[in-house]
């Protein structure tokens, strides 16, 4: 029998403050990996498990430490000063450690970090203000000769965002308290901080309870009497009574919590809804028989989440059919090569409508290609989190060709504003006209379960949080 893939640790884990094996905070006495310093455990049990996986790491980690010439490289590019503009503290350190800190661990590992190893790599704590950490406060301090070193100091509030001095946290506080344009409502980082938090130690009861799954994939098993234009809607208006019912008896910020971590996944057959009804001048889509959609640059992630494309259907009840093409040369090896129907609800099995999909293990360009005069334009095509797909300009440049000159309805989402804005230009080099409403913009209904993405210290991410551009 294979053994059960662990679920990836929470960012309080990776941050050194709950155990790194079984995920535990409160009430439990914690103490840093003698090897690394890097994480914690609640005891000897939970080290002795977790040795074979981290041992790797940790052999790295050390290594890195003693490393003169690394350690030469990292500290001179350390700020004199406090900084208080985010970007450019973000790019500083997300460039050093594509330069330097990376390179050096796949060359000690002598392969690349696996995603455990990465986010803990990326995730150390860092100060607001300059970017250090605990292990650069140490090298500086053996490069300097002295025998003692501070630690960073923990927000009092929060406890999840650090700086290295209380003179750094003087320069950084205004930062932190003040309104984050990558949160939720323009709330702060910390008041962000401590939602997410929360979220994650439901998530972790959830876990060690009820056996929870990796991703909490989830939508309502009804069909609207209606559709109902999205536009002035929002996720608890739309999913409060739903979840309620299927979670049970839980108190209003316990709904919340869930709403926010079934978003992750929801987030896709939403935006698929706002970018029809954005793009298109009438409803007569939402009356169509047959409604296509393809989802270009498609993997695991949406094979594994295939159920919650049926909220389309939930949305439209005046639509039969909805055929999906998930395409993409990531696309898991075993994805299925032909159309398929997928069992519905027993509401829309009774009506007769169907969920049909097909996905395609290649380039959308080349799939178009091969279906040749057999090709049927659909409604929509929709690119999610494309700013991580884009890297690589020039394999999409077909593609995009392809949508702008057979002007067909499309929609890019990206993690955050600077991914969406570099795509943005991208889609005008290609010369799409985006449409005003759907870009460079955030998206009403990308995921509300928002994440510190590594090595930044400040801002947040979320699936399909912006709305990268949208044309026609």
């Amino acid at each position: 029998m294979a053994q059960k893939r662990p679920p990836l640790p929470p960012w309080t884990a990776e941050l050194g403050l709950a155990c790194y094996k079984c995920f535990k905070e409160d009430n439990v006495h914690l103490s840093r990996c003698s090897g690394c310093l890097r994480i914690s455990y609640c005891g000897p049990e939970c080290q002795k498990r977790d040795w074979e996986l981290h041992k790797p790491l940790c052999k790295a980690l050390r290594a890195m430490e003693k490393n003169s010439l690394i350690a030469a490289t990292l500290i001179s590019a350390l700020p004199k000063m406090p900084i208080t503009d985010w970007k450019v503290v973000n790019d500083s350190m997300t460039q050093a450690c594509l330069d330097v800190v990376f390179p050096f661990y796949r060359g000690s590992l002598q392969r690349p970090p696996t995603l455990f190893e990465a986010n803990l790599i990326l995730g150390e704590p860092r100060c607001l203000a300059c970017t250090r950490t605990d292990q650069l406060i140490r090298m500086e301090a053996a490069q300097n000769g002295a025998d003692n070193f501070r630690r960073l100091i923990p927000c009092p509030e929060c406890h999840l965002t650090f700086c290295c001095s209380p003179a750094h946290w003087d320069a950084a506080r205004p930062l932190h308290h003040g309104p984050c344009e990558e949160a939720l409502d323009g709330l702060s980082q910390c008041t962000m901080n401590r939602q997410i938090h929360a979220l994650l130690k439901t998530r972790t009861l959830m876990i060690s309870v009820h056996d929870f799954p990796v991703r909490f994939v989830w939508h309502p098993k009804r069909v609207k009497s209606a559709w109902t234009p999205l536009s002035g809607s929002s996720w608890e208006a739309e999913f409060h009574d739903e979840m309620r019912k299927y979670a049970g008896k839980l108190t209003a910020r316990s709904v919340f919590l869930a709403i926010m971590e079934a978003s992750d996944n929801l987030s896709m057959a939403m935006t698929v809804l706002h970018g029809l009804e954005m793009l298109n001048d009438d409803d007569g889509w939402t009356r169509k028989h047959m409604l296509r959609v393809h989802i270009i640059g498609a993997s695991a992630m949406e094979a594994n989440s295939v159920i919650i494309f049926e909220e389309i259907l939930n949305h439209l009840p005046q639509v039969k059919i909805l055929k999906l093409v998930l395409c993409g040369p990531d696309m898991p090896v075993g994805a299925l090569s032909q159309t398929v129907a997928l069992e519905t609800c027993s509401e829309c099995t009774q009506l007769g409508r169907q969920h049909i999909q097909e996905h395609v293990a290649d380039k959308y360009h080349i799939f178009v290609k091969n279906q040749g005069s057999q090709f049927q334009k659909p409604d929509l095509c929709i690119v999610f989190n494309s700013g991580a797909s884009v890297v690589s300009t020039h394999t999409w440049l077909p593609t995009l060709k392809l949508l702008v000159e057979g002007k067909i309805p499309t929609v890019f989402t990206s993690y955050n504003r600077e991914e969406a804005e570099g795509q943005a230009a991208l889609l005008r080099a290609a010369d799409a006209k985006l449409h005003p409403a759907v870009g460079p913009t955030r998206n009403p209904w990308g995921s509300i379960k928002l994440h510190h993405p590594p090595p930044k210290v400040y801002g947040f991410d979320s699936s399909n949080g912006w709305l990268a551009g949208g044309f026609r």
